[in-house]
């Protein structure tokens, strides 16, 4: 049995440095022997400089988790998506996240499906029918070896907090669609067909396309269009969902999000509805909430 889910309140940022865990040098050597061992059998070399500089999902995700989740409001289900692994590849992270998030949610990772990942947790929330749900999309963007694919060019992480009805206000989100197999030469046509069934095409109705669909240049109508920039493929069009509600949600009837993945072919789309009530910010580097707009019904 499925939920409504309404987008109550979000946050992101871009990390810089590394994970503060890798100054143990215990830790790193730990690190580097656990990367060095799952990289041999394919012939790659490590970088152990490089291995020092990645990202903690864990270190990421839990400014997040303390930016957005009240201690008196806990969560019921935390999902963690991503397309890249981090800097410490055997540490179970999402159930780390459980043991700092209020509540001390169910938990779990959604990996393996490129742009597609954060997708299919608002998918699977949906259909979790919780109270309180938090997507956690992260990304980083060392790897210490030659992966043989471009890597994120930014430490970057969004998180959106879910309530389960209108009783939370909040921007709705009123569809979820997610094609697998798409092939290249169709991604353009199928995308402007499903954009159009959603309602793009008015002034009212905003596009937020991932850099993987804008390639394709999908017919979008007159609604007005954000491109997520290239080099944030898990990251990018939640960034750009939060620019377009921070311009103001009150003159928007929707705002479409979509992104296709060329490699693993997956086209995926989100509706949201304009909110009636909704907190959006900016995580610091030390760790305080920015909020540059809040809108209240």
């Amino acid at each position: 049995m499925g939920t409504d889910l309404h987008l109550i309140r979000a946050a992101r940022r871009e990390f810089t440095g590394p994970a503060a865990l890798l100054a143990d040098p215990e830790l790193r050597a730990r690190a580097e022997e656990y990367l060095t061992d799952l990289t041999r059998p394919y012939g790659l070399q490590l970088d152990a400089s490089a291995a020092a500089r990645g990202q903690s999902y864990g270190e990421m995700a839990a400014e997040l988790v303390r930016a957005v989740v009240p201690e008196d409001d806990p969560v019921d289900l935390l999902v963690l998506a991503f397309a890249v692994h981090d800097a410490l590849p055997g540490r179970a992270t999402a159930s780390y996240l459980s043991h700092v998030c209020p509540g001390t949610p169910m938990s779990f990772a959604l990996c393996d499906q490129g742009s597609a990942a954060a997708f299919t947790g608002l998918r699977i929330a949906r259909a979790h029918a919780c109270h309180r749900t938090l997507l956690l999309v992260v990304e980083q963007s060392v790897l210490p070896y030659d992966p043989g694919v471009a890597v994120p060019a930014r430490h970057r992480a969004v998180a959106l907090l879910l309530g389960d009805g209108p009783a939370t206000g909040g921007g709705r989100v009123t569809a979820i669609r997610q094609h697998a197999d798409v092939d290249p030469d169709d991604v353009a046509d199928l995308a402007a067909a499903e954009l159009r069934a959603l309602g793009a095409g008015g002034a009212d109705v905003a596009v937020v396309l991932g850099a993987g669909l804008a390639a394709a240049r999908p017919a979008t109508g007159g609604s007005p269009v954000t491109v997520a920039p290239p080099g944030q493929p898990a990251t990018g069009v939640w960034w750009g969902l939060l620019d377009r509600l921070g311009d103001g949600p009150d003159r928007l009837t929707a705002v479409l999000v979509a992104d296709y993945d060329p490699d693993l072919r997956y086209l995926c789309l989100v509706t949201i509805t304009a909110a009636t009530r909704i907190t959006l910010g900016d995580v610091a580097s030390e760790g305080t909430t920015k909020i540059p707009h809040t809108s209240e019904s």
